[in-house]
C-alpha cells in the first residue's frame, strides 16, 4: 500500500473514530436525529425519496469524493495557498433595518441577510467558530463574525439549504430560536435536527421542490438543486434545496450547494427573472464537479437563470477544498466579463443594494499579498 493510500486509510479510520468521540465528548447533540413518524411519511410520498434515501433528479452523486488519493495531493500541494496571508476586511454590519427596496448583507461562507421589501430572510447562517459537531476539531472560520446575532435586529425567516454543517449549526439555531420569532424554513427531513435542538415545532416549515411559504410578504419556494445531505455517518436522510425567494416587486435566487445541472434555464423561466442571484463558487474540486459549482459554473447558471446581479457565496470564511484561496473569486470575474453577467464582491459585513450595487474593489488582493507573520 502506498504512503498516500496508507494515508487516506488513516484519515478515514480517523474522522470515524472523531465522530464516535465527539459523540462521547457530549457534542452528539449538533448531529441532529432521524426523521420519524408523520415526519417520515411525508418524505416518503416526495418524488425525490425513494429507498431510504433522498436522490437527484438528474445525475446520481456520489457522497465522498471520487478519488481521496488525489485530493489528499492537491491539499499538501496548495498548503501554502489555502489561506490568506494576510487578514480578511470584515465591516461592522450593525445597522438600521432596510425598509424598502433590496439588500443583500454577506456575513461570510454562504451566510447572507436579504432585506426584500422591508422582510428579512437570514440564510444559512453559521455564527460558530468551526463549522463542526465539535468546539475542537473541523475547520476554524479565517474571520470574525461581522455582527454578533443579538445585534443582528429582526429576522423574520431563517432559510436552510441543506444539514451539512457548513449551512446548519445549532448553537445558531438555538440563539436565533431564542432571539428573534422567526419561521425556520428547511428542506423535508431537516426539520428533525430543529426540533430535537428546541425549535418550535410551530416555527418549523419543511418544503419540498416546488412547495412554498410565504412569510412577511414574501413567497419562499424551494427548487432542484443537484448535491447530498448528511451529519454524522448517515448520507441522504433529508433533502437539499435551493430557494426562490420573492416579493410583488423583486425576485432572489439562492443557490445553497450545488452542482451544475441542465435545468437553470427552467428554474429561470418558472420563477425568474431575478434581481440577484447568490452563488455558490468555492469549495470546488475536480471530484466534486457534480455536487459543487466551480466559478464558470456559477456565471453560467446565471445567465440561465437570468439572474440579474452576481453576489459569490461558499468562499472565503472556512477552508474546504484545496484550491488557493483567492481562486473562486478571481475566476469569477473572468468569466463574468466574458460572458457579461454583473457580478459585486462585498466585503464581510458589506450590505449591497441592488439597486445601486458597487463598484469592484479588489480588497481581497490586499489578504493575499500581505506578508505572512513569522
Amino acid at each position: 500500500m502506498s504512503r498516500i493510500n496508507r494515508l487516506a486509510v488513516a484519515a478515514g479510520a480517523a474522522s470515524a473514530l472523531g465522530v464516535l468521540a465527539a459523540a462521547g465528548r457530549g457534542v452528539g447533540a449538533a448531529m441532529g436525529a432521524r426523521p420519524d413518524g408523520v415526519r417520515l411519511e411525508r418524505m416518503r410520498r416526495s418524488p425525490q425519496y425513494r429507498a431510504g434515501a433522498f436522490h437527484n433528479r438528474r445525475r446520481s452523486t456520489s457522497s465522498v469524493p471520487s478519488s481521496q488519493r488525489d485530493v489528499l495531493e492537491r491539499y499538501r500541494a496548495s498548503a501554502e495557498t489555502r489561506k490568506p496571508a494576510g487578514p480578511i476586511p470584515v465591516v461592522s454590519a450593525h445597522r438600521e433595518p432596510a425598509t424598502e427596496g433590496l439588500h443583500v448583507t454577506w456575513f461570510g461562507h454562504s451566510s447572507c441577510l436579504v432585506e426584500i421589501d422591508g422582510a428579512r430572510l437570514l440564510l444559512d447562517p453559521v455564527w460558530s467558530e468551526r463549522c463542526s459537531p465539535s468546539l475542537h476539531v473541523g475547520p476554524r472560520r479565517l474571520h470574525a463574525t461581522p455582527v454578533p446575532l443579538d445585534r443582528l435586529g429582526r429576522v423574520d425567516a431563517v432559510v436552510i439549504s441543506h444539514d451539512h454543517y457548513d449551512h446548519l449549526d445549532m448553537a445558531t439555531v438555538q440563539a436565533l430560536a431564542d432571539t428573534t420569532d422567526a419561521v425556520f424554513l428547511v428542506p423535508l427531513g431537516v426539520g428533525a435536527h430543529l426540533d430535537v435542538w428546541g425549535v418550535p415545532g410551530r416555527r418549523i416549515v419543511e418544503c419540498d421542490w416546488g412547495e412554498s411559504h410565504e412569510v412577511a410578504g414574501v413567497r419562499v419556494t424551494a427548487v432542484e438543486s443537484q448535491h447530498f445531505s448528511g451529519r454524522g455517518l448517515r448520507r441522504d436522510g433529508t433533502l437539499w434545496s435551493s430557494w426562490v425567494l420573492a416579493s410583488p416587486a423583486h425576485r432572489v435566487f439562492f443557490s445553497g450547494d450545488t452542482g451544475y445541472f441542465d435545468g437553470y434555464a427552467g428554474l429561470g423561466a418558472e420563477h425568474g427573472p431575478f434581481d440577484a442571484s447568490l452563488m455558490a463558487v468555492g469549495a470546488y474540486d475536480p471530484t466534486w464537479r457534480d455536487i459543487h459549482l466551480d466559478p464558470e459554473e456559477a456565471v453560467r447558471a446565471t445567465a440561465e437563470l437570468r439572474g440579474g446581479l452576481l453576489l459569490p457565496i461558499h468562499w472565503c470564511t472556512f477552508v474546504l477544498a484545496p484550491h488557493p484561496w483567492a481562486e473562486p473569486v478571481e475566476r469569477l470575474l473572468v468569466a463574468a466579463a466574458t460572458e457579461g453577467v454583473q457580478v459585486a464582491v462585498p466585503r464581510v459585513g458589506d450590505r449591497v443594494d441592488v439597486a445601486d450595487p458597487p463598484g469592484l474593489d479588489p480588497w481581497w488582493e490586499a489578504a493575499v499579498a500581505a506578508v505572512p507573520h513569522a
